[in-house]
């Protein structure tokens, strides 16, 4: 049997508490995140609000049919903007931004699909999961391996997001990706209503869960 716990103050990420959960019969505790949110992360994996809407982009167009998701202010693809815009940040040895851009940049890859170290089945898994058309997705993976640079790399991603959408699903497309991707493991969702476990995400059509 699954019980609130206590409530744990957050050092990072949106300053709300999250919520410990123990098992009764089994005597072990896991944590809630808040959606979009996981362990160690200070952002949101994808553009959402913590009720799981998606938050729209302030920059560019103020018409609301061209607004596009806010990815720039996502851990996940943030990074890829501040490439293509090819803003550094200050540090006492550049080779540490060097490295942790280039991380950063691997990991939005990895989510989309398009690292070049994922296999072609791999690909299409997660190709599958965004619901990506195939084409769209072959065209940005062969770019992304024949970029050169951060600024290149960082525009191929979010060139690719576009194809994206913004619809209900968004969240959960991007955490299912995500765990065949291998950034984080399979994620499940709370139904507060009824306080219990509601089921791992959905990965897209024809594809098994996580």
């Amino acid at each position: 049997m699954l019980v609130v716990h206590h409530l744990r103050e957050r050092k990072t990420g949106p300053q709300i508490p999250v919520t410990v959960v123990q098992c009764r019969t089994h005597r072990r505790a896991f944590t809630l995140y808040p959606l979009g949110h996981v362990p160690y992360g200070r952002l949101a994996v994808a553009p959402v609000r913590l009720d799981g809407r998606v938050t729209f982009s302030t920059v560019g167009e103020a018409s609301s049919a061209a607004a596009q998701p806010a990815w720039e202010t996502t851990a996940t693809l943030g990074p890829a903007f501040a490439a293509m815009r090819g803003e550094t940040v200050k540090i006492t040895d550049p080779r540490w931004w060097a490295t942790a851009a280039r991380e950063r940049l691997d990991a939005g890859a990895r989510l989309l699909g398009v690292d070049p170290a994922l296999s072609d089945a791999d690909g299409d898994a997660i190709a599958l999961r965004l619901a990506i058309p195939r084409l769209v997705h072959r065209q940005a993976a062969r770019a992304y391996a024949t970029a050169r640079g951060r600024a290149q790399r960082g525009s191929v991603l979010v060139g690719i997001l576009p194809a994206l959408g913004a619809d209900a699903c968004l969240l959960d497309r991007i955490f299912a990706a995500g765990a065949h991707a291998g950034l984080w493991g399979t994620v499940t969702r709370w139904d507060a209503a009824s306080a219990g476990v509601r089921g791992q995400v959905f990965p897209g059509r024809g594809a098994a869960a996580g």
